[in-house]
């Protein structure tokens, strides 16, 4: 790769120059007095302000609203009710609260809660002195809810699943004949709820203290596939129900100054993850339970601290320097597990050591100068910096392949790696302000990074961006912008992974023609020569006071040039359209839709191992991972139409109808094609097609100056034809046991009544 270099620099050096560049600039300092600063740029802390604003009303200078009522699910469901809390059928209680005391001119009040009624209820109370001080307690529950059509035949604890006591097992699922009286439903759902505590207190005229304490608890029951096996030919595997029991506690600290010129905020953060189930064992389906045994750790305890430190200087109206960076130190040393919980297993080196003991510095930084070196002219000079660094000892491991029998043997050992990372980019950007409201921005970008054991040790990219903005009329507005990126990378090392995870004696004994896990002529995509072209468009049109209109569109190629075998291309396309109507002050309407399309293409190659993965012959007979008669072509096409529209029409001083719908249609296609092996035939796979159309219709009417009736109905109709649950019964593969669950088809009727009532 011949490029110029981009060597790190430290820190304070980069801010450093970045102020001596703002003190050398005469322009800057001619035109300051003269010349106003159009582009806004916010202190992080403003010097004054409120903390509590004592002017902000519930609305109308209510002193509180309370909404009261009762909403009915036609049936369960897990796509309408993923995130809303209105997965299960039947009725629920509507119920809100907004409240505000601001009586006392010493202090206020405020109480704000929400969906009181069902699982994804939150609220949050706050006390404070205008401007000078400010406590919030606060709660949020959350609730997931996924694909729950699904059963299994595991029961038992949350971290150790049996089979019932008649399990008949089989070398492959379609002889398990007890399956079918042993299968059972479980919920698929992560329950979240999360405590907090903050605090906002004004010192001084210049300084602010924050702080805050959050304690989460999820609770559920996720998916996870576990298998046995002593070799890649003689894997069982089975989906799994896995428990999630998570604690995390968070604390947070910051200390905040602003005098005008220069605005400062100090934060330091704790966080605390506690996983209370460290272990899932389950009963191989495919064994008898006495002799064979599986699990697999979940994920471990760990804690992270991060300073971050963000500031604005004001040099004068035509300088300013930003800048924000943080610095975090992630450890993790939860105890080890055994190698195996199989009773039959054989184990004879035991673990290097009891814990990973490892941990992970991440540092970043993000700097821009800012300067007006001509009335006309805005530069911004900018830095960022991300450095990801690994501190943990490399040790070799003899686990056990897939809870089997036997430890191997020394040369199958496998070693941790390190992955460190460091990625630099510094950029120009320069915007010329033109006659005729007219905007012209240039920008350039330079990008290195550098990785530690992967494939490709560096990649450089330069980003140039041009932007033009222009205004012909008052109530035309259009925005263009055209992107181009070439990203070169180093030498694709293809061997390096092998090298840093295996151990030496299997790394000898092995021919050099087959010491690679990535076939050598196989690329991967984030570390590949890539050259990106992108387009932007955003116009919109006031065409009178009654109509609107807004149109935006994007089409980006990236071409790997480079690549023989992975990811050879990709073009993302973007086209959207939005019209506002509102013919008078009892009327407004939207109509909007759009299309999205994405097309992929890749290359790969089939072959065995042994003799068959000598990938560097040139002469017949040529074996597979050689032969480029075996390479396949895959050809990815997803697009998405969306449609809607919007109405809301107040038919009298005290009435008032709302009406939304909303529709999407998405595709998915995946089309295969070989290239003269006999034994490479690729079949098409099926499409996917899936669909939605939601309704909503709701109206309001206002009985009395305090009491008002809301009704609410919604329609939700999905459906999806995903083949990879269409047809798959739990047995149909015969060594994994599936949860047979089946493609969402939902059709569900909503409706809601409620009473809100306003006081002064």
């Amino acid at each position: 790769m011949t490029r110029r270099r981009l060597e790190a620099l430290p820190v304070p050096i980069i801010g450093t120059l970045l102020v001596l560049c703002a003190a050398a600039s005469p322009q800057a300092a001619e035109l300051a007095e003269e010349s106003s600063v159009e582009k806004v740029y916010r202190p992080i802390i403003p010097a004054t302000g409120t903390l509590f604003d004592p002017g902000r009303r519930v609305s109308g200078g209510d002193a509180g609203v309370m909404e009261l009522g009762l909403q009915y699910v036609e049936q369960n469901s897990f796509m309408f009710g993923q995130y809303n809390g209105l997965h299960e059928r039947g009725p629920a209680l509507i119920g809100n609260l907004r409240w505000q005391d601001f009586s006392n001119s010493d202090s206020q009040w405020r109480v704000s809660m929400s969906d009181l009624g069902l699982e994804t209820r939150e609220g949050e109370i706050s006390w404070g002195i205008a401007d000078k001080l400010r406590l919030q307690l606060g709660f949020d529950s959350q609730l997931q809810v996924r694909n729950n059509s699904g059963r299994t035949p595991f029961g038992g604890t949350d971290n150790h699943l049996t089979l019932p006591d008649d399990w008949n097992a089989a070398s492959i699922t379609g002889g398990f004949t007890s399956l079918n009286d042993a299968l059972r439903s479980f919920d698929r759902e992560l329950a979240r709820d999360t405590l907090s505590a903050s605090l906002q207190a004004k010192l001084n005229e210049n300084w602010r203290l924050e702080g805050g304490l959050s304690y989460e608890d999820k609770q559920g029951t996720a998916d996870i596939s576990g298998a046995i096996y002593s070799d890649a030919s003689t894997g069982d595997a089975a989906f799994l129900p896995a428990p999630v029991d998570y604690r995390t506690t968070e604390l947070d600290l910051g200390l905040l100054y602003g005098n005008g010129k220069l605005s400062l905020e100090g934060r330091v953060n704790y966080s605390d993850f506690d996983n209370q189930q460290e272990l899932l064992r389950w009963e191989n389906p495919y064994r008898s339970r006495s002799t064979a045994a599986g699990g697999m750790s979940l994920a471990p305890d760990n804690s992270q601290v991060r300073t971050r430190l963000t500031g604005l200087y004001v040099f004068n109206p035509s300088a300013r320097l930003q800048f924000d960076g943080s610095y975090a130190l992630a450890s993790q040393d939860q105890d080890f597990l055994d190698y195996s919980i199989n009773p039959a297993a054989t184990v004879t080196q035991p673990l290097p050591r009891d814990s990973f003991d490892g941990e992970v510095a991440i540092a970043t930084l993000n700097s821009t100068l800012w300067l007006r070196p001509l009335q006309k002219l805005d530069v911004e000079a900018y830095y960022k910096a991300t450095e990801r660094d690994y501190d943990n000892p490399r040790d070799g491991y003899r686990y056990i392949r897939g809870d089997g029998s036997t430890q191997p043997r020394q040369a199958l050992t496998v070693y941790n790696t390190a992955h460190d990372y460091l990625s630099q980019t510094m950029g120009l950007d320069a915007t010329l302000r033109l006659p005729g409201r007219r905007r012209l921005s240039l920008d350039y970008a330079f990008e290195k990074i550098e990785r530690e054991n992967a494939a490709v040790e560096e990649t450089e990219e330069d980003r140039v961006t041009l932007t033009y903005r222009v205004q012909p009329m008052d109530a035309l507005t259009a925005r263009v912008e055209l992107l181009y990126g070439d990203r070169a990378a180093s030498t694709y090392v293809w061997d390096q992974r092998y090298y840093a995870l295996l151990d030496v004696n299997l790394i000898n004994a092995t021919p050099d023609n087959q010491r690679y896990s990535n076939h050598p002529e196989l690329s991967q995509f984030h570390l590949a020569n890539r050259v990106q072209t992108q387009g932007k468009l955003d116009v919109n049109w006031l065409l009178n006071n009654n109509w609107n209109l807004h149109f935006n569109a994007l089409a980006r190629k990236d071409d790997y040039d480079k690549t023989t075998l992975g990811l050879t291309d990709s073009r993302w396309q973007r086209y959207h359209l939005s019209v506002n109507y509102t013919p008078s002050d009892t009327v407004s309407a939207s109509l909007y839709g759009g299309m999205d399309y994405f097309e992929s293409q890749q290359l790969g190659r089939a072959f065995r191992g042994g003799q068959e993965k000598n990938a560097f012959e040139v002469f017949p007979p040529l074996p597979q991972a050689s032969d480029p008669d075996r390479d396949w072509y895959l050809n990815s096409i997803d697009d998405t139409l969306s449609v809607g529209a919007n109405v809301q029409w107040r038919l009298a001083e005290d009435i008032v109808i709302a009406a939304d719908y909303r529709f999407a249609d998405t595709q998915g296609e995946q089309n295969f094609k070989s290239y003269g092996a006999p034994d490479v035939t690729p079949a098409d796979l099926p499409a996917v097609d899936t669909r939605l159309h939601h309704v909503s219709v709701n109206g309001t009417w206002q009985m009395h100056d305090d009491f008002t009736l809301r009704l609410e109905y919604q329609y939700y109709d999905f459906t999806s034809n995903d083949w990879a649950l269409d047809g798959v019964l739990p047995n149909t593969i015969d060594n994994v046991l599936t949860f047979g669950a089946s493609n969402p088809d939902e059709q569900i009727h909503h409706i809601g009544a409620s009473v809100i009532y306003r006081w002064q």
